[in-house]
């Protein structure tokens, strides 16, 4: 009695143990979406804007829809002072304006917004009307000596600025910056920026994404694993463009964040600008030793492996 009474209870507890497992193997979802190829892009043509025109260290490269031309940023040590500058150049390959907008610090990213374009200018963010021009206003850094480098602006209109020396973003809210995160590890030299729907995606040591709304850092693992990021551009597919400072490269990374080299030369590769619509990115690129400085125009062509 004892032993069937034991047995019974053994199956019971069998049971109940087979059912709850079945219960929790039917929470799980079963996706029927296929999972994404990989897509892969190579260069099928590269030319070289402006070479020797008078562009100095060029660091950035940003196009203007509503005037249709680029702006590129220029200058030479990256310290307060009066040797930088911003060309105009048109899409047909002319140097409009070598020196469109003068006397600025060391400029370097970019972002336009309302006929405004924002400017990361070592110390101060500057806001600049793109018809006229001219300086409309100036907002100082929050942290001094904070190494403002890159600047992006999402569909909301928010504009985040990277501080590469503080390891932090900032954020312009009325008009003032303010520190928005700052994570001497995870944004250690922060310099790459691209701020779209609920994230702003950050490149410096590491690459990263952070939530807007609870400021929460993901560090997105690469394959392979590349450091050290200068530019950054969506490719409108969920990947993006990146160049590298350190070994200076042109890379892809797709939508599974899986990574393609595009490019490894001596040359410098700066900000880039992609046109998703011609398949073209352009990119400021130099060499310091032999004072060589150009826009890189590549056409590229995509597909699914």
């Amino acid at each position: 009695m004892i032993i069937k009474q034991a047995f019974t209870q053994i199956f019971l507890f069998l049971l109940l143990v087979g059912c709850r497992h079945q219960s929790k193997t039917k929470l799980v979802p079963q996706s029927s979406e296929p999972v994404e190829s990989r897509k892969v892009w190579t260069i099928t043509s590269s030319k070289e804007w402006v070479k020797n025109q008078g562009l100095l260290n060029v660091e950035s490269i940003i196009y203007d829809f509503s005037n249709k031309v680029f702006y590129a940023t220029n200058g030479l040590d990256y310290k307060p002072g009066t040797q930088g500058f911003i060309s105009k150049l048109s899409k047909n390959r002319e140097l409009l304006e070598l020196k469109w907008v003068t006397d600025l610090n060391r400029p370097t990213g970019m972002a336009i917004r309302d006929s405004i374009l924002y400017v990361a200018d070592v110390d101060v963010l500057l806001a600049i009307n793109i018809n006229t021009g001219k300086i409309t206003k100036k907002f100082s850094e929050p942290i001094p000596n904070s190494g403002l480098n890159d600047v992006s602006i999402n569909p909301k209109g928010e504009v985040y600025v990277s501080a590469s020396f503080v390891h932090a973003i900032f954020k312009l809210h009325n008009d003032t910056l303010e520190v928005w995160k700052r994570d001497d590890t995870k944004l250690k030299w922060v310099n790459g920026l691209v701020a779209k729907d609920d994230y702003v995606f950050a490149g410096g040591q590491g690459f990263n994404s952070i939530r807007t709304d609870s400021k929460w850092i993901d560090t997105i693992s690469l394959k392979p694993p590349i450091k050290d990021f200068d530019g950054m551009v969506a490719d409108g597919s969920g990947g993006f463009f990146l160049t590298t400072v350190e070994n200076s490269g042109l890379y892809h990374v797709n939508a599974l964040r899986q990574v393609d080299t595009l490019l490894l030369e001596d040359t410098y590769f700066g900000d880039l600008e992609f046109d998703p619509n011609q398949k073209k990115l352009y990119i400021p690129r130099g060499n310091h030793e032999t004072r060589e400085y150009f826009i890189s125009v590549l056409s590229l062509k995509e597909k699914n492996l």
